[in-house]
């Protein structure tokens, strides 16, 4: 009966893997670099071109998505909203996004209700509605969530965030000029992160919207919000790495110009 060989590793001349080198046990894990999660998702500059002509376009970006916000003037027996929405594709491809109204008869007690009605590519319309409770901040539904434009100080702009979370979606920090820029001027920047409604479908769309109702109701007011050049929109682009926002109203206002008179 036959004998099976056992062959040694030693009997074919072959030496032993070397062993593997001490292991030490890390305790902290590397630092994680959040920059691109926390960094702009994209940049607009508003610019006032007329008295009716409003334009939203990407920051250094001249091919890229813009908006044009016109102002329909004298409504008394007019059906037109107050203002519409053109939007602009990368393409150059052009639709009529969305139309925007004030809504003066609410319920009670009285406060500032606006709605826009936004029409996606397929040609699905959809309503959303906002409001402001102490005439500063404005709620807007999209979906099942309900979003905040919350005015901020230094500088002086606008945030939007998640109301159930307080996490920071965009940033619109106005010009010297604010609302009241004129001839070509800038208006404001608008800085969008990567995170909440921005990263929704058309969420960027209805993003633009809703912070044109914000600031065209403080237009209407007469509160003309502005930051001295050294603390203007060249800071915009920087994001604290809280990026939640306590939801609790604050009792100061910003400093702004009387200059006009509400026409809501």
């Amino acid at each position: 009966m036959a004998t099976a060989l056992r062959l040694d590793a030693w009997d074919l001349g072959v030496a032993h893997d070397d062993e593997l080198p001490a292991y030490d046990e890390v305790t902290t894990p590397p630092a994680y670099d959040g920059g691109a999660f926390d960094g702009p998702f994209i940049t607009y500059r508003l610019r006032q071109y007329d008295s009716k002509i409003q334009m939203l376009a990407a920051y250094d970006a001249p091919a890229a998505s813009s908006y044009r916000f016109t102002t329909n003037s004298f409504r008394v027996f007019s059906k037109k909203p107050e203002l519409e929405v053109l939007y602009t594709s990368h393409d150059f491809r052009q639709r009529n996004m969305a139309a925007i109204t004030f809504d003066n008869n609410g319920g009670f007690p009285w406060r500032p209700r606006a709605h826009f009605d936004y029409t996606a590519a397929s040609g699905q319309s959809t309503r959303h509605d906002m409001e402001s409770l102490n005439f500063e901040d404005w709620t807007v539904a999209v979906g099942d969530e309900t979003y905040v434009w919350t005015l901020e100080m230094r500088p002086v702009g606008l945030v939007l965030c998640e109301r159930s979370s307080g996490t920071v979606t965009a940033r619109f920090t106005f010009s010297e000029k604010g609302v009241l820029a004129s001839r070509g001027a800038e208006a404001g920047e608008l800085t969008i992160y990567r995170r909440g409604l921005a990263l929704q479908e058309d969420g960027v769309h209805k993003l633009a919207c809703s912070m044109m109702v914000v600031l065209t109701f403080f237009k209407r007011m007469g509160r003309n919000y502005t930051n001295p050049r050294s603390e203007g929109p060249g800071r915009v682009g920087s994001l604290s790495r809280d990026t939640r926002l306590p939801l609790l109203h604050r009792g100061s206002t910003a400093g702004y110009s009387t200059t006009g008179n509400w026409a809501g």
